[in-house]
């Protein structure tokens, strides 16, 4: 039973980065299908529910920065709905490592879109048309977000 839990867990994350690479979008039904897909993998724990309590706290928690950083910021809100169903997944306990490969993932796509989008407008002769590649154009955080989540599971 685990291991199916685990293809879908990777299976969504995995198609939240390529939606949100593609389109700046993370759709709603990705963050609900992770919670979802949480309270089936406690229940098949046998762990008493009680037990994860301090994981639907720090995904409160994530939440609620998420947000701000979304009104105050222009960080998305699927980025952040994403997150806290990544911190659910992480817990406290996992969450000192999950931020290690946060940053180690944001720092990758950076550099990595950097050099891409150089090499892009250098190819075209100007501004490419596919939006991830322009200059200027903000980072799909999705996808940093989904690397870092399945390497820390």
């Amino acid at each position: 039973m685990m291991s199916v839990i685990w293809v879908v867990f990777v299976g969504l994350f995995a198609t939240a980065a390529v939606v949100d690479g593609r389109t700046y979008r993370i759709p709603n039904w990705i963050p609900i299908a992770l919670a979802a897909l949480f309270v089936v993998a406690m229940f098949a724990s046998g762990k008493p529910a009680m037990e994860y309590w301090p994981n639907w706290a720090a995904a409160a928690g994530v939440m609620a920065v998420g947000y701000l950083l979304y009104v105050f910021t222009g960080m998305g809100a699927g980025d952040a709905k994403l997150g806290a169903a990544a911190v659910l997944w992480a817990g406290v306990g996992g969450l000192y490592f999950w931020t290690f490969w946060i940053a180690v993932a944001m720092a990758v796509l950076a550099l990595g879109l950097i050099a891409l989008r150089r090499i892009a407008t250098a190819v075209a002769g100007g501004e490419p048309r596919q939006r991830i590649l322009q200059r200027g154009a903000p980072a799909p955080l999705g996808i940093a977000i989904a690397a870092a989540t399945i390497l820390a599971s």
